[in-house]
């Protein structure tokens, strides 16, 4: 075993040297957990000095978390790079590994190897050759390090790093040994997610900014820019291009709003430098690494952003709903995705993505960057800066859709989402006199509760209002009774409108009875009629109209309701809102009675 690994090798890497495929015996491994990423720091040898700043690429964790490096193992770097930090501290990242020996296989450390703290650059040590033996002239071993330069290809060819506006090279480096606390240095990289650009405002000023992702062979880091950064930058960035990106600031990354690997997120700024990379000089960047979640673990990532890949069970059709923080309108549609963990989870797609993804033959979907909420127990939605590709050829995808098409197709499923009747007996459910008994809704925040009623009665009066034909305006407007409508807000006239509905119901269950709200999404449910079909009823045929309110009448489903106490011209009172309505799912709710049961009789 012990012919394997030569010393020499550590410290050439510490004189700067690129020795090529060099071969270590691993003395120890240390999983270093940081918020949302795992990093695998590695201590290696060449039998006179070890080398604890060794880093695996997070694609390469599972090796040792498979207890394919261990104590003791021989593994050989085919690909990998090295940057040096303030005080000459050398970062090893390994990026390509085969594994030569296992630790049991070698059961005890090779020579007797010395922290490479103590190694002084220009010191004697002994050289391997080229192919890994010791050189020897004239039968005398020498004592420099002067083996043939490597001809394998090295991370950045000679001659195509950028340099600074003064015409310094700079340093390229792995994004994974970035930090802080350096400075002059390069990062090669290619662009995997790009956002839209987007204003904020607060109490310090406002302007605009958009963030994007970069990935190299060690590793990703979010970027982000301010106000004249978004000017210079947005439109020369392009997903899937490779770029030279240099003199940026760095600081810790926010995991709630960050899924990258990297503990720091990278900030443009004035003095920032960004050099497309010329077609020649790519080399072999991943174009993206997942680190995919288990549809059945999303329950621990609650407010994180994570990967999942999963393969489409059933779709929702799009509906439109409207988001009252920005007054507009927009298409929301829920995935239903499952994966071989046994796990349903409901993801929601939002705008034009939700109008246009095509859910036809069951497609296998991977998620970059998708946020987990608690709503309905647990969800996944889409964000601005999600990646979401459908089949793509990966080996994950591959392998789930083998699986699905094989059977996994009919295999029963958990959902961890609640909402729209899955996994009922999981939810809060309560009954019409809990909300009472339990004072809901009477917090600092609202209450959200699931009910099984059924609709006692539709109030008719006010159930539509007439509202401003603009897109994305709902506001209501003025009849000027001379075929025309002011809308204050847009403050226009225009001869057409739009009905929006606020349809007033009395819902009961064996308990209790309470008013309740529903909007135009779920009043449409209710009434099984749209808004302005609706409204043509109430002016044409009021007969028809009145029996189209009752229709729902001794109908029972599952509501989704909000509760809190509102005050309203000095009053307070308990407003309770449907924000959610699905039919009964027989299946569920015997499960939800069930499990009731049994946690009455064990009590």
């Amino acid at each position: 075993m012990a012919d394997l690994v030569k010393p020499g090798v550590v410290a050439a890497i510490l004189s700067d040297e690129q020795p090529e495929n060099p071969v270590f015996q691993v003395l120890g491994t240390k999983i270093i957990e940081s918020s949302a990423t795992e990093r695998v720091r590695l201590n290696v040898s060449d039998g006179e000095y070890s080398l604890a700043t060794t880093m695996l690429a997070t694609q390469l964790n599972h090796l040792v978390k498979e207890k394919k490096i261990d104590k003791y193992a021989i593994i050989k770097l085919t690909k990998y790079q090295v940057s040096v930090l303030q005080q000459s501290r050398h970062i090893l990242v390994c990026l390509e590994i085969e594994i030569l020996k296992t630790g049991d296989e070698v059961g005890q450390r090779i020579g007797d190897p010395v922290s490479s703290t103590n190694f002084v650059k220009g010191s004697s040590r002994p050289k391997p050759s080229f192919n890994g033996t010791a050189n020897k002239t004239n039968g005398n071993s020498t004592s420099a390090y002067d083996s043939p330069k490597p001809t394998g290809k090295m991370p950045f060819a000679k001659g195509t790093t950028p340099n600074t506006p003064g015409g310094t090279p700079m340093r390229v480096m792995p994004i994974a040994s970035l930090t802080p606390y350096q400075n002059k240095w390069t990062i090669k990289a290619r662009v995997t997610q790009k956002g839209s650009v987007r204003e904020w405002k607060n109490a310090k000023g406002e302007g605009k900014l958009f963030s994007f992702t970069v990935l190299d062979e060690s590793g990703d880091i979010r970027v982000t820019c301010f106000k004249e950064e978004v000017d210079k930058f947005y439109d020369m960035l392009e997903t899937g291009k490779a770029y030279y990106i240099s003199n940026a600031t760095l600081k810790p990354a926010n995991k709630q709003y960050n899924n990258t690997t990297h503990d720091y997120e990278m900030t443009l700024r004035r003095e920032t430098i960004i050099n497309p990379c010329e077609d020649s000089e790519v080399g072999d960047l991943p174009k993206v690494i997942y680190n995919f979640v288990p549809v059945s673990k999303l329950s621990n990532h609650i407010s994180q952003i994570v990967d999942v890949i999963g393969v489409v069970k059933f779709a929702d059709e799009p509906v439109s709903i409207m988001i009252k923080s920005q007054n507009r309108e927009t298409k929301r549609r829920n995935l239903h995705l499952v994966d071989k963990s046994g796990a349903e989870v409901q993801m929601t797609l939002w705008g034009d993505e939700a109008e246009k993804f095509d859910t036809e033959g069951s497609p296998v979907v991977a998620c970059k960057g998708v946020r987990v909420s608690d709503f309905g127990g647990c969800s996944i939605s889409t964000i601005s800066s999600t990646t979401m590709m459908k089949n793509p050829d990966i080996p994950e995808a591959f392998e789930l859709k083998q699986w699905f098409e094989s059977g996994g197709c009919n295999q029963e499923t958990t959902s961890v989402t609640t909402t729209g009747g899955g996994g009922a007996y999981t939810t809060n459910w309560k009954t019409l006199e809990d909300i009472k008994e339990e004072n809901m809704g009477m917090g600092d925040k609202p209450d959200y509760v699931t009910c099984k009623c059924i609709v006692t009665y539709c109030k008719k009066e006010n159930v539509l209002y007439k509202a401003c034909a603009t897109e994305r305006c709902n506001k209501k407007v003025i009849d000027l009774q001379n075929g025309s409508f002011r809308c204050e807000k847009c403050n226009k006239e225009s001869p057409d409108f739009k009905y929006r509905m606020i349809l007033n119901m009395n819902i009961s269950d064996e308990t209790d009875n309470i008013w309740v709200t529903c909007f135009q999404e779920q009043g449409e449910i209710i009434l099984g009629s749209k808004a302005d079909e609706i409204g043509a009823l109430m002016e044409e045929n009021e007969a028809q109209f009145e029996e189209l309110l009752k229709k729902p009448n001794f109908t029972s489903y599952f509501f989704k309701i909000r509760v809190k106490m509102e005050r309203y011209n000095d009053e307070e009172r308990l407003r309770s809102t449907v924000v959610e309505i699905s039919p009964i799912a027989h299946e569920d709710f015997s499960r939800k009675l069930i499990a009731d049961i049994e946690k009455l009789s064990s009590q």
